[in-house]
């Protein structure tokens, strides 16, 4: 007996991509959706225009762009937000960070420079970094 036709659904417009914590990636990420990141990342992680989460135990030492970014974890180079950029307590950033709106928990550690100013040009370049 055949099986029956079933629809095809639309991917989840809330949909969130999990990198678990037992990957390991080298080179450059782009999503078009939320990532949660518990593994090791090292190159260049985009996904403008939705949030990238580095949860506890996760290190990624890329250039990262997104739309919202929450660290949990270690992150360090060039970090960029186009809305916020939140640091949660226990995490570690070093390197850059720009995003108009800053946020740092109690217990957060920042060894990096801030930029809250000059993010439409820290947008541009994380995008040609992308593109590139």
């Amino acid at each position: 007996m055949p099986a029956p036709d079933l629809p095809i659904e639309a991917p989840d417009a809330a949909a969130t991509s999990i990198l678990s914590a037992s990957l390991v990636i080298t080179g450059a990420i782009s999503a078009e959706e939320d990532l949660e990141i518990h593994g090791t990342i090292r190159g260049h992680v985009a996904a403008p225009g939705h949030c990238i989460r580095i949860m506890r135990g996760a290190l990624v030492d890329a250039d990262v762009l997104a739309r919202d970014l929450v660290i949990d974890g270690h992150a360090q180079g060039k970090m960029t937000g186009t809305e916020i950029i939140d640091v949660h307590a226990g995490a570690t950033v070093s390197g850059q960070l720009a995003a108009p709106r800053f946020v740092l928990a109690e217990g957060g550690s920042v060894q990096a420079r801030v930029e809250t100013r000059r993010v439409d040009a820290a947008v541009r370049v994380a995008q040609y970094r992308k593109e590139r």
